[in-house]
């Protein structure tokens, strides 16, 4: 068992493993709510970030970024929860509710893939 699977804590719905590339891998995932309208995950691969989430119809997911656009990972930290917004070159998201721990590792990893395509 590696050091990733140790930390990780698996959702209940891991059907985000649909909509990832044969081959891509889960780096970091964390719960959290979307532009304070949908809740779900933000999933992290070594390929992309997306949100995945479950309506009352199916499931789907919102596409945030490959790695080369992704421009810049912010945090702001809660009493209880934090918030992160990262934006890509055409827009901006802010998923809200996030573990505060998860929170600010999520951001350290997307500033180390900013700061490595740089």
């Amino acid at each position: 068992m590696n050091n990733y699977q140790k930390e990780r804590i698996i959702p209940k719905d891991a059907e985000y493993l649909l909509f990832m590339e044969p081959g891509e891998k889960v780096l970091y995932d964390a719960s959290g709510i979307l532009n304070n309208e949908i809740q779900g995950y933000l999933v992290l691969t070594d390929k992309r970030l997306f949100f995945y989430f479950v309506s009352n119809i199916s499931r789907d997911k919102k596409f945030i970024a490959t790695y080369p656009y992704i421009v810049s990972a912010r945090l702001k930290s809660g009493l209880i929860y934090s918030e992160l917004t990262i934006k890509n070159k055409k827009e901006s998201f802010t998923i809200k509710k996030v573990n505060k721990k998860r929170a600010k590792e999520f951001c350290n990893k997307l500033n180390n893939i900013i700061n490595s395509d740089n």
